[in-house]
């Protein structure tokens, strides 16, 4: 029987800028990069933009804050950084929550307010999408 998994993504994206320097300035090594113009994997189109991402991975979950805290244990001490990188670079800050729900069980979802204040401060947008299997 499959279970339920979630993954949290943090990226930072924008127009044009070197992901190099966000993991230098960071110190945290991403989970993916890519550029503007690469080809996308197994289809025909070209990404519109750069990117910088660290990821959770799939990972069997009925909550969603589990993972989400994750990233944040990462990042959180880096708050300064980002606001700096992404008024230097014009970047966009986004939480991508992904949820695979499998025989319906579905995940508690929500954002503790110290979530939304932290995402606040550095101007984070949440994305969160659904799949539902079973």
């Amino acid at each position: 029987m499959n279970k339920t998994s979630v993954m949290v993504e943090f990226t930072l994206t924008g127009d044009q800028f070197n992901p190099d320097l966000i993991t230098e300035k960071l110190e945290i090594k991403p989970n993916e990069i890519y550029y503007k113009g690469d080809q996308v994997k197994h289809r025909k189109a070209v990404r519109k933009e750069t990117c910088w991402s660290i990821n959770t991975g799939y990972q069997e979950s009925l909550d969603v804050n589990i993972q989400l805290r994750d990233v944040l244990e990462k990042i959180w001490p880096k708050k300064n950084d980002l606001r700096e990188l992404q008024v230097e670079n014009n970047l966009e800050i986004k939480f991508c929550i992904v949820i695979k729900i499998e025989e319906n069980q579905t995940p508690a979802i929500y954002l503790d307010s110290d979530i939304i204040a932290f995402a606040h401060e550095i101007k984070a947008e949440f994305d969160f999408d659904l799949y539902i299997y079973s």
